[in-house]
Protein backbone atom coordinates (compact mmCIF):
# COMPACT_ATOMS: atom_id res chain seq x y z
CA UNK A 1 0.00 0.00 0.00
CA UNK A 2 1.53 3.52 -0.57
CA UNK A 3 -0.66 6.34 0.09
CA UNK A 4 2.52 8.22 0.75
CA UNK A 5 6.22 8.84 0.81
CA UNK A 6 6.01 9.58 3.77
CA UNK A 7 3.71 7.23 5.45
CA UNK A 8 6.36 4.87 4.86
CA UNK A 9 8.64 6.75 7.31
CA UNK A 10 5.64 7.32 9.97
CA UNK A 11 7.63 8.15 12.74
CA UNK A 12 7.34 6.56 16.43
CA UNK A 13 4.82 8.17 18.51
CA UNK A 14 6.53 10.26 21.16
CA UNK A 15 4.43 10.79 24.58
CA UNK A 16 6.98 13.50 25.67
CA UNK A 17 5.18 16.23 27.69
CA UNK A 18 4.11 19.39 25.68
CA UNK A 19 6.25 21.66 24.45
CA UNK A 20 5.03 25.06 24.54
CA UNK A 21 5.05 27.37 21.41
CA UNK A 22 7.06 29.90 20.58
CA UNK A 23 4.08 32.17 19.46
CA UNK A 24 2.05 34.23 22.05
CA UNK A 25 -0.68 32.20 19.83
CA UNK A 26 0.27 28.77 20.79
CA UNK A 27 -2.51 28.82 24.19
CA UNK A 28 -5.11 29.31 21.61
CA UNK A 29 -4.32 25.10 21.01
CA UNK A 30 -6.98 22.74 21.88
CA UNK A 31 -7.46 19.24 21.62
CA UNK A 32 -11.08 18.95 20.85
CA UNK A 33 -10.94 15.00 20.34
CA UNK A 34 -8.41 11.80 20.82
CA UNK A 35 -9.32 9.04 18.49
CA UNK A 36 -9.51 5.90 20.55
CA UNK A 37 -8.58 3.11 18.07
CA UNK A 38 -11.97 1.18 18.38
CA UNK A 39 -14.40 0.13 15.48
CA UNK A 40 -12.10 1.31 12.76
CA UNK A 41 -11.36 4.78 14.23
CA UNK A 42 -8.08 6.02 14.48
CA UNK A 43 -5.19 7.42 12.48
CA UNK A 44 -6.70 10.42 10.26
CA UNK A 45 -4.45 10.65 7.19
CA UNK A 46 -4.18 13.69 5.04
CA UNK A 47 -7.69 15.74 4.54
CA UNK A 48 -8.31 18.87 5.57
CA UNK A 49 -11.40 18.68 7.79
CA UNK A 50 -14.63 20.17 6.43
CA UNK A 51 -17.25 22.21 7.21
CA UNK A 52 -20.98 20.89 6.40
CA UNK A 53 -24.74 23.01 5.91
CA UNK A 54 -24.88 22.14 9.84
CA UNK A 55 -22.11 23.50 10.91
CA UNK A 56 -20.23 20.69 12.16
CA UNK A 57 -17.06 19.63 10.51
CA UNK A 58 -16.34 16.29 8.20
CA UNK A 59 -13.60 13.86 7.83
CA UNK A 60 -12.52 10.22 7.86
CA UNK A 61 -9.52 8.53 9.24
CA UNK A 62 -7.75 5.89 7.45
CA UNK A 63 -7.92 3.25 10.48
CA UNK A 64 -5.42 1.39 12.87
CA UNK A 65 -2.97 -1.13 11.25
CA UNK A 66 -5.37 -3.97 10.60
CA UNK A 67 -8.67 -1.99 9.97
CA UNK A 68 -10.41 -0.32 7.09
CA UNK A 69 -11.09 3.15 8.41
CA UNK A 70 -14.15 5.55 8.90
CA UNK A 71 -16.22 8.45 7.93
CA UNK A 72 -16.47 10.88 11.49
CA UNK A 73 -18.67 13.84 11.94
CA UNK A 74 -18.22 16.56 15.16
CA UNK A 75 -19.29 19.80 16.44
CA UNK A 76 -16.52 22.38 17.06
CA UNK A 77 -16.84 21.85 20.64
CA UNK A 78 -15.61 17.86 19.65
CA UNK A 79 -18.57 16.60 20.40
CA UNK A 80 -17.94 13.50 17.50
CA UNK A 81 -19.27 10.51 16.45
CA UNK A 82 -18.76 7.97 14.22
CA UNK A 83 -20.89 8.52 10.69
CA UNK A 84 -19.37 5.53 8.75
CA UNK A 85 -17.38 2.41 9.07
CA UNK A 86 -15.74 1.00 6.00
CA UNK A 87 -15.16 -2.75 5.31
CA UNK A 88 -15.66 -4.73 2.39
CA UNK A 89 -17.71 -2.34 0.21
CA UNK A 90 -13.95 -0.20 0.37
CA UNK A 91 -11.05 0.32 2.93
CA UNK A 92 -9.29 3.32 4.03
CA UNK A 93 -10.28 6.56 3.22
CA UNK A 94 -6.88 8.73 3.33
CA UNK A 95 -7.68 12.14 2.51
CA UNK A 96 -11.22 13.39 3.96
CA UNK A 97 -14.35 14.33 2.05
CA UNK A 98 -15.85 16.70 -0.45
CA UNK A 99 -18.97 18.24 0.47
CA UNK A 100 -20.86 18.36 -2.59
CA UNK A 101 -23.79 20.89 -3.83
CA UNK A 102 -26.60 18.02 -3.72
CA UNK A 103 -25.59 17.38 0.22
CA UNK A 104 -23.71 14.53 -0.01
CA UNK A 105 -20.13 14.26 0.96
CA UNK A 106 -17.94 12.51 -1.86
CA UNK A 107 -14.77 10.33 -1.25
CA UNK A 108 -12.94 7.15 -2.26
CA UNK A 109 -10.98 4.62 -0.27
CA UNK A 110 -7.22 3.92 -1.12
CA UNK A 111 -8.46 0.36 -1.70
CA UNK A 112 -10.99 -2.18 -1.31
CA UNK A 113 -14.03 -3.02 -3.15
CA UNK A 114 -14.74 -6.12 -4.97
CA UNK A 115 -11.18 -5.42 -6.96
CA UNK A 116 -9.11 -4.31 -4.46
CA UNK A 117 -8.05 -1.24 -6.21
CA UNK A 118 -10.28 1.12 -4.58
CA UNK A 119 -14.01 2.76 -4.72
CA UNK A 120 -15.28 6.30 -5.36
CA UNK A 121 -18.22 6.87 -2.80
CA UNK A 122 -20.53 9.67 -1.15
CA UNK A 123 -22.03 9.43 1.87
CA UNK A 124 -25.40 11.08 3.50
CA UNK A 125 -25.17 13.82 5.93
CA UNK A 126 -26.55 10.84 8.20
CA UNK A 127 -24.44 8.07 7.01
CA UNK A 128 -25.91 6.24 4.31
CA UNK A 129 -23.27 4.99 1.97
CA UNK A 130 -23.35 4.56 -1.64
CA UNK A 131 -20.71 3.49 -4.19
CA UNK A 132 -20.49 5.30 -7.38
CA UNK A 133 -17.54 3.87 -9.01
CA UNK A 134 -14.91 0.58 -7.97
CA UNK A 135 -11.65 0.97 -9.76
CA UNK A 136 -10.62 -1.67 -11.55
CA UNK A 137 -7.29 -1.20 -11.63
CA UNK A 138 -6.62 -0.81 -16.12
CA UNK A 139 -7.63 2.14 -17.73
CA UNK A 140 -9.79 3.90 -15.23
CA UNK A 141 -7.25 3.55 -12.54
CA UNK A 142 -6.40 2.48 -9.24
CA UNK A 143 -5.56 3.50 -5.55
CA UNK A 144 -7.21 6.89 -5.34
CA UNK A 145 -5.68 8.90 -2.46
CA UNK A 146 -7.77 12.26 -2.81
CA UNK A 147 -11.11 12.64 -2.74
CA UNK A 148 -12.85 14.50 -6.26
CA UNK A 149 -13.81 18.01 -6.39
CA UNK A 150 -16.76 19.28 -7.65
CA UNK A 151 -16.09 22.11 -10.30
CA UNK A 152 -18.08 24.66 -11.70
CA UNK A 153 -20.10 22.60 -14.53
CA UNK A 154 -20.99 20.43 -11.69
CA UNK A 155 -18.91 17.12 -12.42
CA UNK A 156 -16.68 15.83 -10.13
CA UNK A 157 -13.27 15.23 -11.01
CA UNK A 158 -10.31 13.36 -9.48
CA UNK A 159 -7.13 11.51 -9.46
CA UNK A 160 -5.87 7.72 -8.49
CA UNK A 161 -2.46 6.93 -7.38
CA UNK A 162 -1.85 3.97 -9.64
CA UNK A 163 -0.68 0.79 -9.15
CA UNK A 164 3.45 1.62 -9.99
CA UNK A 165 2.72 4.84 -10.19
CA UNK A 166 0.52 4.56 -13.14
CA UNK A 167 -1.87 7.72 -12.01
CA UNK A 168 -5.16 9.38 -14.08
CA UNK A 169 -7.66 12.26 -13.69
CA UNK A 170 -11.05 11.04 -14.16
CA UNK A 171 -14.77 12.90 -14.22
CA UNK A 172 -17.34 11.69 -12.55
CA UNK A 173 -20.94 13.00 -13.63
CA UNK A 174 -23.99 13.64 -11.76
CA UNK A 175 -26.16 11.56 -13.88
CA UNK A 176 -23.36 8.28 -13.19
CA UNK A 177 -21.10 8.57 -16.32
CA UNK A 178 -17.74 7.65 -15.16
CA UNK A 179 -14.75 8.69 -17.64
CA UNK A 180 -10.95 8.90 -17.67
CA UNK A 181 -10.15 11.81 -18.93
CA UNK A 182 -6.25 11.78 -18.69
CA UNK A 183 -4.16 8.92 -18.36
CA UNK A 184 -0.43 10.63 -16.76
CA UNK A 185 2.72 10.17 -18.61
CA UNK A 186 5.83 9.59 -16.69
CA UNK A 187 7.02 13.04 -17.84
CA UNK A 188 3.55 14.64 -16.35
CA UNK A 189 4.00 13.27 -13.21
CA UNK A 190 3.38 9.89 -10.89
CA UNK A 191 1.58 9.32 -8.26
CA UNK A 192 -1.22 11.85 -7.97
CA UNK A 193 -2.62 11.99 -4.37
CA UNK A 194 -3.55 15.02 -3.86
CA UNK A 195 -7.18 16.99 -4.54
CA UNK A 196 -7.24 19.18 -7.68
CA UNK A 197 -8.34 21.99 -7.32
CA UNK A 198 -10.26 24.54 -10.33
CA UNK A 199 -8.49 27.97 -10.45
CA UNK A 200 -9.94 31.02 -11.30
CA UNK A 201 -9.86 30.02 -15.32
CA UNK A 202 -11.81 27.63 -15.16
CA UNK A 203 -8.85 25.27 -15.28
CA UNK A 204 -7.76 22.12 -12.85
CA UNK A 205 -4.59 21.90 -11.08
CA UNK A 206 -2.97 19.38 -9.82
CA UNK A 207 0.28 17.57 -8.01
CA UNK A 208 2.28 14.68 -8.61
CA UNK A 209 4.74 13.40 -6.09
CA UNK A 210 6.68 11.64 -8.73
CA UNK A 211 7.41 11.96 -12.64
CA UNK A 212 9.11 14.81 -14.19
CA UNK A 213 12.47 15.31 -16.05
CA UNK A 214 15.07 13.60 -13.15
CA UNK A 215 16.12 10.35 -13.59
CA UNK A 216 15.12 7.80 -12.62
CA UNK A 217 11.38 8.78 -11.21
CA UNK A 218 11.14 12.03 -10.79
CA UNK A 219 11.27 14.57 -8.29
CA UNK A 220 7.74 15.32 -8.88
CA UNK A 221 5.55 17.66 -10.96
CA UNK A 222 2.82 20.40 -10.84
CA UNK A 223 -0.20 19.79 -13.80
CA UNK A 224 -2.88 21.66 -15.17
CA UNK A 225 -5.49 20.35 -17.76
CA UNK A 226 -8.81 21.40 -19.18
CA UNK A 227 -12.01 19.70 -17.84
CA UNK A 228 -12.36 17.68 -20.71
CA UNK A 229 -8.74 16.51 -20.18
CA UNK A 230 -6.54 18.09 -22.54
CA UNK A 231 -2.47 19.27 -20.53
CA UNK A 232 -2.16 22.72 -20.77
CA UNK A 233 1.55 22.34 -18.97
CA UNK A 234 3.28 20.85 -16.62
CA UNK A 235 6.39 21.96 -14.51
CA UNK A 236 9.04 19.17 -13.12
CA UNK A 237 10.51 19.98 -9.96
CA UNK A 238 14.17 19.83 -10.26
CA UNK A 239 15.37 17.77 -7.49
CA UNK A 240 17.18 18.99 -4.67
CA UNK A 241 17.43 23.23 -3.34
CA UNK A 242 14.67 23.33 -6.04
CA UNK A 243 12.11 21.11 -4.20
CA UNK A 244 11.38 17.28 -4.02
CA UNK A 245 7.78 15.29 -3.55
CA UNK A 246 4.85 17.84 -3.71
CA UNK A 247 2.44 15.80 -1.72
CA UNK A 248 -0.42 17.77 -1.19
CA UNK A 249 -2.38 19.82 -2.88
CA UNK A 250 -2.42 24.33 -4.61
CA UNK A 251 -4.50 26.94 -3.06
CA UNK A 252 -4.62 29.70 -5.15
CA UNK A 253 -4.64 32.85 -3.27
CA UNK A 254 -5.94 36.10 -3.42
CA UNK A 255 -3.23 37.59 -5.09
CA UNK A 256 -3.69 35.24 -7.96
CA UNK A 257 -1.01 33.28 -7.69
CA UNK A 258 -1.06 29.57 -6.71
CA UNK A 259 0.84 28.41 -3.37
CA UNK A 260 1.89 24.81 -2.49
CA UNK A 261 4.73 22.74 -0.11
CA UNK A 262 7.03 20.29 -1.44
CA UNK A 263 8.15 17.11 1.11
CA UNK A 264 11.70 17.28 0.96
CA UNK A 265 14.21 19.49 -1.14
CA UNK A 266 15.33 22.93 -0.57
CA UNK A 267 17.56 24.03 2.52
CA UNK A 268 20.76 23.90 2.65
CA UNK A 269 23.85 22.58 4.62
CA UNK A 270 22.68 19.16 2.93
CA UNK A 271 19.39 19.06 5.05
CA UNK A 272 16.01 19.30 2.32
CA UNK A 273 13.50 18.99 4.67
CA UNK A 274 10.81 20.40 2.30
CA UNK A 275 9.73 23.70 1.12
CA UNK A 276 6.85 26.24 0.48
CA UNK A 277 6.64 27.56 -3.26
CA UNK A 278 4.67 30.03 -5.53
CA UNK A 279 3.39 29.25 -8.90
CA UNK A 280 2.31 31.86 -11.32
CA UNK A 281 -0.78 31.61 -13.59
CA UNK A 282 1.84 31.21 -16.02
CA UNK A 283 3.64 27.92 -14.82
CA UNK A 284 6.94 29.45 -12.90
CA UNK A 285 7.61 28.42 -9.95
CA UNK A 286 9.29 30.31 -7.23
CA UNK A 287 10.86 28.74 -3.29
CA UNK A 288 8.79 31.15 -0.96
CA UNK A 289 10.58 29.11 2.09
CA UNK A 290 13.21 26.33 2.99
CA UNK A 291 12.46 24.57 6.30
CA UNK A 292 15.68 23.57 7.92
CA UNK A 293 14.18 20.70 10.02
CA UNK A 294 15.46 22.34 13.42
CA UNK A 295 13.09 24.67 15.25
CA UNK A 296 10.60 25.10 12.20
CA UNK A 297 10.06 21.30 11.07
CA UNK A 298 10.42 19.09 8.33
CA UNK A 299 7.51 17.53 5.78
CA UNK A 300 5.29 19.63 4.97
CA UNK A 301 3.31 17.46 3.18
CA UNK A 302 -0.66 18.65 3.59
CA UNK A 303 -0.43 21.77 1.85
CA UNK A 304 -1.33 25.16 2.92
CA UNK A 305 -4.77 27.32 3.04
CA UNK A 306 -5.40 30.95 3.04
CA UNK A 307 -6.90 32.77 5.81
CA UNK A 308 -9.46 35.73 6.34
CA UNK A 309 -6.31 37.48 7.40
CA UNK A 310 -4.47 37.30 4.03
CA UNK A 311 -1.73 34.87 5.46
CA UNK A 312 -1.56 30.99 4.51
CA UNK A 313 -1.41 28.50 7.25
CA UNK A 314 -0.20 24.70 7.36
CA UNK A 315 1.94 22.46 8.94
CA UNK A 316 4.52 20.17 9.33
CA UNK A 317 4.30 16.57 9.76
CA UNK A 318 8.01 16.38 11.61
CA UNK A 319 10.63 18.04 12.98
CA UNK A 320 10.43 21.27 15.42
CA UNK A 321 10.40 21.18 18.84
CA UNK A 322 11.96 18.89 21.47
CA UNK A 323 8.97 15.86 20.34
CA UNK A 324 9.51 16.07 16.79
CA UNK A 325 6.09 15.33 16.59
CA UNK A 326 5.62 18.65 14.01
CA UNK A 327 4.40 22.20 14.15
CA UNK A 328 2.01 24.46 13.02
CA UNK A 329 3.32 28.08 10.75
CA UNK A 330 2.13 30.99 9.15
CA UNK A 331 3.36 32.66 6.31
CA UNK A 332 2.92 35.36 4.34
CA UNK A 333 2.19 35.66 0.82
CA UNK A 334 5.94 37.23 0.43
CA UNK A 335 7.29 34.60 2.81
CA UNK A 336 7.52 35.62 6.48
CA UNK A 337 7.76 32.63 8.28
CA UNK A 338 6.52 32.36 11.65
CA UNK A 339 5.96 29.28 14.39
CA UNK A 340 2.65 28.98 15.73
CA UNK A 341 2.52 25.93 17.86
CA UNK A 342 4.98 22.76 18.43
CA UNK A 343 2.96 19.27 18.96
CA UNK A 344 3.49 17.10 21.59
CA UNK A 345 1.76 14.22 23.49
CA UNK A 346 -1.33 15.63 22.48
CA UNK A 347 -1.33 15.22 19.23
CA UNK A 348 1.47 14.51 16.66
CA UNK A 349 2.09 14.06 13.05
CA UNK A 350 -0.12 16.28 11.22
CA UNK A 351 0.12 15.21 7.92
CA UNK A 352 -3.28 17.20 7.12
CA UNK A 353 -3.22 21.23 6.31
CA UNK A 354 -5.90 22.77 8.18
CA UNK A 355 -9.22 25.00 7.61
CA UNK A 356 -10.48 28.05 8.69
CA UNK A 357 -14.44 27.60 9.56
CA UNK A 358 -16.67 30.14 9.23
CA UNK A 359 -16.07 30.91 12.97
CA UNK A 360 -13.15 32.16 12.30
CA UNK A 361 -11.06 29.34 14.04
CA UNK A 362 -8.74 26.88 12.64
CA UNK A 363 -9.55 22.92 12.82
CA UNK A 364 -6.93 20.03 12.28
CA UNK A 365 -6.19 16.58 12.58
CA UNK A 366 -3.10 14.70 13.98
CA UNK A 367 -2.21 11.04 12.67
CA UNK A 368 -0.81 10.12 16.22
CA UNK A 369 -0.11 11.28 19.29
CA UNK A 370 -3.60 12.35 21.63
CA UNK A 371 -4.50 10.21 24.55
CA UNK A 372 -4.63 6.84 22.79
CA UNK A 373 -2.09 7.04 20.66
CA UNK A 374 -4.37 7.06 17.60
CA UNK A 375 -4.65 10.83 16.65
CA UNK A 376 -6.73 13.58 17.13
CA UNK A 377 -8.53 16.72 16.33
CA UNK A 378 -6.99 20.13 17.42
CA UNK A 379 -8.21 24.20 16.58
CA UNK A 380 -6.51 27.13 17.31
CA UNK A 381 -7.23 30.45 17.40
CA UNK A 382 -5.47 33.64 15.70
CA UNK A 383 -8.11 36.02 16.94
CA UNK A 384 -9.84 36.41 13.37
CA UNK A 385 -13.65 37.13 13.07
CA UNK A 386 -16.51 35.05 11.58
CA UNK A 387 -17.09 35.03 7.73
CA UNK A 388 -19.33 33.29 4.82
CA UNK A 389 -18.26 30.90 2.34
CA UNK A 390 -20.01 28.73 -0.38
CA UNK A 391 -20.39 25.05 -1.34
CA UNK A 392 -19.25 26.25 -4.72
CA UNK A 393 -17.34 29.70 -5.13
CA UNK A 394 -18.81 30.15 -9.19
CA UNK A 395 -22.45 29.94 -10.66
CA UNK A 396 -24.27 31.93 -13.42
CA UNK A 397 -26.93 34.96 -13.02
CA UNK A 398 -29.95 33.18 -12.01
CA UNK A 399 -28.35 29.98 -10.51
CA UNK A 400 -28.18 28.85 -7.17
CA UNK A 401 -25.64 29.56 -5.08
CA UNK A 402 -24.89 28.03 -1.66
CA UNK A 403 -23.83 30.46 1.46
CA UNK A 404 -22.04 28.65 4.86
CA UNK A 405 -21.63 30.93 7.90
CA UNK A 406 -22.68 31.09 11.49
CA UNK A 407 -25.44 33.41 13.02
CA UNK A 408 -27.60 33.14 10.13
CA UNK A 409 -30.85 33.07 11.84
CA UNK A 410 -32.44 36.39 10.62
CA UNK A 411 -30.54 37.52 7.96
CA UNK A 412 -32.08 40.37 5.90
CA UNK A 413 -30.18 40.68 3.31
CA UNK A 414 -27.53 39.29 0.73
CA UNK A 415 -25.67 41.08 -2.37
CA UNK A 416 -23.11 40.02 -4.69
CA UNK A 417 -20.66 42.13 -5.18
CA UNK A 418 -23.02 44.69 -4.42
CA UNK A 419 -25.75 43.57 -6.33
CA UNK A 420 -28.45 43.00 -3.50
CA UNK A 421 -30.15 39.02 -3.71
CA UNK A 422 -33.81 39.59 -4.18
CA UNK A 423 -34.52 35.69 -3.66
CA UNK A 424 -32.45 34.21 -0.57
CA UNK A 425 -33.63 31.43 2.17
CA UNK A 426 -32.38 31.15 5.40
CA UNK A 427 -32.46 27.46 6.17
CA UNK A 428 -30.74 27.15 9.15
CA UNK A 429 -28.55 29.26 11.35
CA UNK A 430 -25.25 28.10 9.43
CA UNK A 431 -26.74 27.21 5.54
CA UNK A 432 -28.40 30.27 3.09
CA UNK A 433 -29.34 29.59 -0.29
CA UNK A 434 -29.58 33.01 -2.62
CA UNK A 435 -30.48 32.59 -5.91
CA UNK A 436 -27.90 35.02 -8.01
CA UNK A 437 -29.26 38.17 -9.33
CA UNK A 438 -29.19 39.70 -12.28
CA UNK A 439 -26.85 42.15 -12.64
CA UNK A 440 -24.15 40.31 -10.33
CA UNK A 441 -20.57 40.36 -11.09
CA UNK A 442 -17.70 38.51 -9.68
CA UNK A 443 -16.82 39.69 -6.26
CA UNK A 444 -17.10 39.01 -2.06
CA UNK A 445 -20.72 38.44 -1.46
CA UNK A 446 -21.70 39.62 1.86
CA UNK A 447 -24.61 38.65 4.45
CA UNK A 448 -26.38 40.83 6.67
CA UNK A 449 -27.42 39.31 10.00
CA UNK A 450 -29.15 41.04 13.33
CA UNK A 451 -25.08 40.97 14.58
CA UNK A 452 -23.61 42.48 11.62
CA UNK A 453 -22.64 42.20 7.89
CA UNK A 454 -20.65 38.60 7.33
CA UNK A 455 -18.28 38.87 4.45
CA UNK A 456 -17.25 35.96 2.10
CA UNK A 457 -13.70 34.80 2.59
CA UNK A 458 -13.20 34.56 -1.47
CA UNK A 459 -14.91 35.83 -4.32
CA UNK A 460 -18.02 34.41 -5.76
CA UNK A 461 -17.40 34.10 -9.46
CA UNK A 462 -19.56 34.69 -11.99
CA UNK A 463 -19.24 32.31 -14.85
CA UNK A 464 -22.10 33.59 -17.11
Amino acid sequence: MRPSRCFLLVMLVSFATLVLAASSHAQTVKTLYSFTGTNSSGNPGFGALVQGRNGKLYGTTSGPIGTDGSAFVMTTSGNASQLYTFGSDGANPWAGLTLGADGYYYGTTFDGGSTGNGVLFKLSPTGLYTSLHEFAGGSDGALPVAPPIQASDSNFYGTTSGTGGASTVYRYETNGTFTTILNLSNTQGQYAAAPLIQGTDGNLYGTAEEGGNAFPDGCGTIFKLSTSGEILWTYAFPCGAGGVFPEGPLVQASDGNFYGTTESGGGDRGIQPGTVFRLSQSGVVTTLYDFTNLTDGSAPIGGLTQGTDGNLYGTTSGGGGKSRGGNLFQISLGGVHTILYYFGASGEEPYAGVMQDTNGTFYGTTYAGGRDGYGSVYSFNMGLGPFVTFVQPTGATGSGAQILGQGLTGATGVAFNGVAATNFTVVNDTYITAVVPSGATTGKVVVTTPSGALTSNVNFRIIN
